[in-house]
């Protein structure tokens, strides 16, 4: 099989006479700038074995189309399993006829120049995607540290590098809260603050927004319907269980429906000062603490002034605290969601006992989060600096709790629309 017909002209064996005047010119040409000359593509260099017009590149080291390069791929090492040819090695090659005989399309792919050696085996495929699955997380992390190094203050940056200079000197002592971060570690991190501007910020932004925008048209006596409030807090409190579907494992795949239903209702409410903190950042405010704002009344005519002013209070404080890091309270909402019950006050109406596996389950999820808790602020402030910081977090954790548990009565004891949310609150569930 040493020639093709005229539909095969983009190739032809033997020495022509142009070859040996180009070869005398390449002699001239230093062998940087030779590589240069053989490695340039045109867009318009037609595929060496089939013709096809538009290449992919240079593919096992020739020009080629996609599909010559995905058909040497799959038969470059495993020839011997084509059938043969019917005609004796003389058919045709090219766009129209490429696939009518795999044995002279692999003669002509090897007559071009393509070479098996440079197909990877399975082992090699297997090495290769590792690799890119470390350089993915080594990119992931730097991209984390860069958007916290970025929102940090300067005298953070500055304890931070004290506090590492402390954490050297008492590595002996670090226990296993303090172990490095691992590569699945970066990988739940970043996936979790995926999901959560994904689910929590962005939709409940906007909900609050139209929100707005609707009572801002609408007489006072209006914007006091129970609607108006059940709707935005609908929202909020889907968009956290969608937060938490999406980044717990556990649960969504190890839980029956009544226990998911019993996890949400007795911890979702008592997390959203964090999501309100993590708005405020956002867009430097909280609509329904601003008294020009619609939504204000609203929330005032739920849970009163005295309710709002000390929920203020606490958000502020807890942005002061780990507002810069943004990490951090993405974390601790999950490890409290994992929480076995943060309600405080016994409701026999609402009671529920769940499976002792799905117990199980959460507590092993909570320590694994935990886990990861301990180790980022490591690594992020040093062993003391962070360990304080986790003090400090707790202790807001605590409060925080208190005022959940403040709230949940104020609303059992004012006028029926409180209590009508306080219901909503206890028996929310989305399945």
């Amino acid at each position: 099989m040493n020639t093709y017909n005229n539909d095969d002209r983009h190739y032809r064996y033997g020495k022509n006479e142009n070859y040996d005047n180009n070869s005398i010119l390449l002699n001239r040409v230093s062998k940087k700038m030779q590589s240069h000359l053989a490695n340039r593509i045109s867009p318009g260099d037609p595929c060496r074995v089939c013709g096809f017009e538009k290449n992919t590149g240079r593919n096992f080291g020739v020009i080629t189309c996609s599909t010559c390069k995905a058909f040497f791929r799959r038969n470059g090492r495993a020839s011997s399993i084509l059938p043969p040819c019917r005609f004796g090695g003389h058919c045709p090659v090219n766009e129209r006829t490429r696939r009518q005989c795999p044995a002279c399309r692999l003669a002509k792919c090897f007559a071009v120049g393509m070479q098996k050696d440079l197909i990877r085996t399975d082992e090699e495929r297997a090495a290769r995607l590792q690799l890119v699955k470390a350089n993915r997380l080594q990119r992931q992390e730097k991209i984390i540290i860069g958007s916290l190094s970025s929102s940090s203050s300067p005298l953070q940056k500055h304890n931070r590098h004290m506090s590492h200079d402390l954490s050297a000197l008492n590595y002996l002592s670090i226990d296993k809260c303090s172990a490095p971060l691992s590569s699945n570690d970066w990988i739940q991190i970043t996936n979790m603050q995926s999901a959560y501007d994904h689910f929590c910020l962005h939709p409940i932004l906007q909900a609050e927004e139209q929100r707005e925008e609707y009572l801002s048209g609408q007489p006072i006596k209006c914007r006091l319907k129970e609607h108006t409030f059940i709707n935005l807090l609908t929202v909020r409190l889907t968009s956290l269980v969608s937060f938490f579907r999406a980044t717990i494992p556990s649960f969504s795949m190890d839980m029956n429906s009544n226990d998911r239903s019993w996890l949400v209702r007795t911890n979702i409410h008592y997390l959203l000062l964090f999501s309100s903190m993590d708005l405020m950042n956002l867009n430097n405010n909280i609509v329904h603490f601003d008294p020009k704002r619609c939504c204000n009344t609203v929330y005032v005519h739920v849970y009163g002034h005295d309710v709002l002013s000390r929920a203020e209070y606490l958000i502020r404080k807890l942005n002061k605290l780990i507002g810069h890091d943004p990490v951090i309270s993405k974390i601790v909402q999950v490890i409290l969601f994992l929480s076995p019950c943060l309600v405080t006050n016994y409701n026999p109406d609402f009671y529920y006992q769940p499976f002792e596996k799905t117990i199980r389950h959460i507590v092993q999820a909570q320590e694994q989060y935990t886990h990861i808790l301990c180790s980022y602020l490591t690594y992020r402030y040093g062993e003391i600096e962070g360990q304080k910081l986790l003090m400090s977090i707790i202790g807001e954790i605590l409060e925080h709790q208190k005022f959940g548990a403040d709230v949940d009565r104020i609303l059992l004891e004012r006028q029926p629309f409180a209590n009508l949310v306080y219901s909503m609150l206890m028996s929310f569930s989305l399945n």
